[in-house]
């Protein structure tokens, strides 16, 4: 196994130094803003599924509900994006989320919601679920910290020479390693492993309640994690990739191709996810290829390199992404220029950051990370970032962010567990909409 993945991690790396160097900051930043719809295509696709390991976690404990606000509340805030929002990023130049921020509702509002961009953008959870699968397949799970650096170097390294042009031209291979490792292990599974469906119903048997529509929590939990896929609407790796399209039209039918293999990949995650329910196990994906394939240790080895093409092409973006929030919009904001070497820095400190969240967080459900995180982002920066895409006037901005994030810091302390964080800062900005912007004539 050991020579597998230093095959692979060779291959990406080569691949990402492959790429020329940039001439300049746009090239470097956003390829050139040439990109067309099959390599956005790609990169969305990967990107924006970086959680396998949470997926299956999740499966595990809530069922085939996952779906619901992990698959489907994903592509109709995808669809949204796509018609309505897409075309305004690029016709209002806005280049990120806090450049818009700071356009439109001044230094001070840029600057309370910075810590709120990186937080939420920050890679620690697919550094997680990076590490644990690392650590299980070299290291017998003894050694994650060594795993964590491991991760880190073969997923970042070459984002310092080509930057985001590295970034989409690994992309592309890990594009096509993802699915092949799942579609295997769906063929072996149906023709090999359990033909007939025996195994399947053993598990439907002993957790009947994981096969309902609801699953174990309920609509309340369902509903706020479908609120949290509005974060869509303001997801700075959309952004990004929106902003390096060639035109709207490119990248639109980029999104709109990627919800249908968005989808055919979650019929393979669920699929694979029921028949890991039972295994106790961090990384359940990988626990189930390795029962599945105990006899196959070549597509053993296929499946774990679609794992780590899944979480390595999202690492690498969001690693990135946040470098361009440290060293170019932050540094925007107090009127400062910029060039490569901030960037590069931005990797570093983006690295920190992650490094301290995981070493803050529980580690066997990282999920808990995005449903904090992403309260957060809901409550403060997705209704004032609708209001300056439609082209409201806001005034007292900073009162617009701020009250909604200290409401949902002030609930996670309150005896008030049946109500989650983000509905009552969701409410109040959308209550703040109203009473403090109005249309521009």
């Amino acid at each position: 196994m050991i020579y597998i993945l230093i095959i692979y991690f060779s291959t990406i790396l080569v691949i990402g130094f492959r790429t020329r160097g940039n001439r300049n900051k746009k090239d470097y930043i956003y390829a050139g803003r040439k990109l067309t719809a099959i390599p956005l295509l790609m990169t969305l696709v990967t990107t924006w599924y970086g959680a396998i390991s949470g997926i299956g976690q999740e499966i595990s404990y809530n069922g085939i509900a996952t779906w619901l606000y992990l698959g489907l509340a994903y592509y109709i805030a995808a669809f949204i994006y796509s018609e309505f929002i897409s075309d305004k990023i690029i016709r209002y130049n806005i280049s990120s989320i806090l450049s818009g921020v700071l356009k439109y509702m001044g230094k001070t509002s840029a600057i309370i919601a910075t810590p709120i961009v990186l937080l939420y953008i920050s890679p620690a959870p697919y550094l997680i679920m990076l590490g644990n699968i690392i650590d299980t397949t070299i290291f017998e799970s003894k050694q994650f910290g060594i795993s964590i650096i491991i991760g880190l170097t073969v997923s970042t390294l070459y984002c310092f020479k080509g930057g985001f042009k590295s970034i989409i031209n690994t992309d592309r291979y890990q594009f096509y390693f993802m699915f092949s490792g799942f579609f295997l292990l769906v063929i072996y599974i149906i023709f090999f492993y359990d033909y007939g469906f025996r195994e399947l119903s053993s598990i439907y048997s002993k957790n009947s309640e994981l096969f309902n529509i609801t699953g174990k929590q309920g609509w309340g939990y369902i509903i706020a994690w479908g609120f949290l896929a509005m974060l869509t609407f303001i997801d700075p790796s959309f952004h990004q990739r929106t902003f390096a399209s060639k035109n709207k039209e490119e990248i639109k039918k980029a999104i709109r191709l990627s919800i249908i293999f968005w989808f055919a990949f979650d019929m393979m995650t669920l699929f694979c996810g029921l028949y890991a329910i039972n295994l106790p196990s961090n990384t359940p994906y990988v626990s189930l290829a390795e029962t599945v394939f105990q006899n196959s240790p070549i597509l053993y080895g296929i499946f774990i390199i679609s794992i780590l093409s899944i979480l390595m092409s999202t690492i690498d973006s969001f690693t990135f992404i946040s470098a361009i929030t440290i060293g170019k919009d932050l540094r925007k904001i107090f009127k400062k220029d910029y060039n490569q070497n901030h960037i590069n820095w931005g990797i570093f400190i983006s690295i920190i950051i992650s490094i301290l969240i995981i070493l803050l967080f529980d580690n066997s459900r990282v999920m808990n990370i995005w449903l904090t995180f992403g309260a957060y982002m809901v409550s403060g920066l997705l209704i004032p970032f609708i209001c300056i895409i439609y082209s409201r006037s806001i005034k007292k901005p900073v009162i617009f962010i701020l009250a909604p994030i200290l409401l949902t810091f002030i609930w996670e302390f309150m005896p008030l567990n049946y109500i989650l964080p983000v509905y009552p800062g969701l409410l109040l900005s959308i209550l703040l909409g109203f009473l403090l912007t109005r249309r521009l004539r």
